[in-house]
């Protein structure tokens, strides 16, 4: 078989590279199996060590520290003001911390998780979806009309056909990854408070923006492209199944859109909130009894300690999963560049290859970058390239190594200057 766009036999160059590619994948499949921790002393060890880093890092907060501080001061103050009260018993039944925090604290989680699944889930549909409508647009062979250069009699660019799809598919995936990781706009204080308000709405303006681009105008546009095929005869049926993959397309995007807009019952989240941070301290009088009953005012103070930073742990746990697109900032979150910049890049890009294996390198900018150079020209004013949509795939590292937040503010200029 022979490429028309470099007229070289690629065959046997494509044969020799897969069996050298199967070969050094199997040697690194050995070395990842053989090289893991095996030892179950050092895994004890490793294991608590990570687990009481995780803790430190992503559980305590100066809400856990307010709350170990008003149960330390709340204990001493009840064990010295009834040290001359003959008689007196500061026992109290825990039905209530049960009934009004971990109840509530536990259902919440249970919440948080499940978005967290569903959101995987839209983003897998995503990108098989992207990655079936790619195959269509570059690959299918319909007989005679077909893009196989073997039996095509049209004189038709399929690889500009196809890179203009691939090119919709980068951008609407690299739009996405802006819109899920922007700040969240749904807390409480977005609803209540002045600031809060503000600052929602300035993210919720430049959120719709990103929305309608890479959803209402990208896959219109990718619906064009599939008429183009139509009117090259593409048959019905085959358009038809392409149409339905759009819609399904459509359906994941907007379901993430939703998981991101909405969080989990908002009074749920502050009525724990507001218990997990002041209910410890009202339990005061049972852990002065305690330090009494023991003749240990320390271990008194460390009970109060121990229940308070349960508690706000167990609500900073539900705060972390409430949002589950920000797996540059928390260890539960999806990693969404990692998943929709990164690794849907390589897929397509490699789909590409396969069919178009004499093709040159496929250059991408994102449309917003000259977007951004025509605005350049006419305020005069630099704006920052988007970081995100790099010219070249170099740029592109498993974000395991190079993490790179969104940055929305970009994409509020640009659109605020059109």
């Amino acid at each position: 078989m022979t490429s028309k766009h470099n007229n070289v036999d690629i065959t046997h160059i494509n044969t020799y590279a897969s069996n050298n590619n199967v070969m050094y994948l199997l040697e690194e499949e050995e070395e990842c199996r053989s090289n893991i921790l095996k030892s179950p002393v050092i895994l004890l060890f490793v294991n608590v060590y990570a687990s009481l880093k995780t803790f430190y890092k992503y559980l305590i907060s100066l809400s856990s520290l307010l709350s170990m501080a008003l149960s330390s001061a709340c204990t001493i103050f009840v064990y010295y003001s009834t040290e001359d009260r003959l008689g007196w018993d500061g026992t109290m039944d825990w039905v209530l911390l049960g009934f009004a925090v971990i109840t509530p604290l536990s259902l919440s989680v249970g919440f948080a998780f499940r978005r967290r699944e569903e959101a995987l889930r839209d983003i897998a549909i995503f990108k098989s979806i992207a990655f079936q409508i790619y195959l269509a647009h570059s690959s299918w062979n319909w007989g005679k009309q077909g893009n196989d250069e073997r039996t095509t009699n049209k004189e038709y660019d399929w690889l500009g056909h196809a890179d203009d799809v691939l090119k919709l598919l980068l951008e609407m995936s690299d739009e996405m990854f802006h819109f899920l990781t922007l700040p969240t706009m749904s807390r409480a204080r977005h609803r209540v408070t002045k600031q809060g308000k503000h600052e929602a709405n300035r993210t919720v303006r430049v959120a719709y923006a990103l929305f309608h681009s890479f959803l209402t105008e990208k896959v219109t546009r990718v619906t064009k492209r599939t008429e183009d095929l139509k009117l090259l005869g593409l048959p019905a049926n085959e358009a038809s199944r392409i149409r339905q993959w759009e819609r399904i397309l459509g359906e994941a995007v907007e379901h993430l859109r939703v998981l991101k807009m909405y969080r989990t019952p908002q009074a749920l989240r502050s009525f724990a909130r507001i218990f997990s941070l002041l209910l410890p301290a009202l339990y005061a009088p049972t852990f002065a009894q305690l330090a009494r009953d023991v003749d240990s005012l320390g271990l008194g103070i460390a009970f109060a300690i121990i229940v308070s930073l349960a508690l706000t742990a167990l609500f900073n746990s539900i705060i972390i999963l409430e949002d589950p697109f920000v797996g540059h900032i928390t260890l539960d979150g999806i990693d969404v560049r990692e998943e929709l910049v990164v690794l849907h890049w390589e897929q397509l890009t490699r789909a590409r290859k396969m069919c178009f294996p004499g093709a040159e390198e496929f250059q991408y900018e994102h449309e917003l970058n000259k977007r951004k150079h025509s605005v350049e020209t006419q305020t005069h004013e630099a704006i920052p390239e988007i970081v995100v949509s790099p010219l070249g795939k170099k740029d592109r590292i498993t974000s395991y190594s190079n993490l790179r937040d969104a940055s929305g503010s970009v994409h509020e200029r640009i659109h605020g200057c059109e």
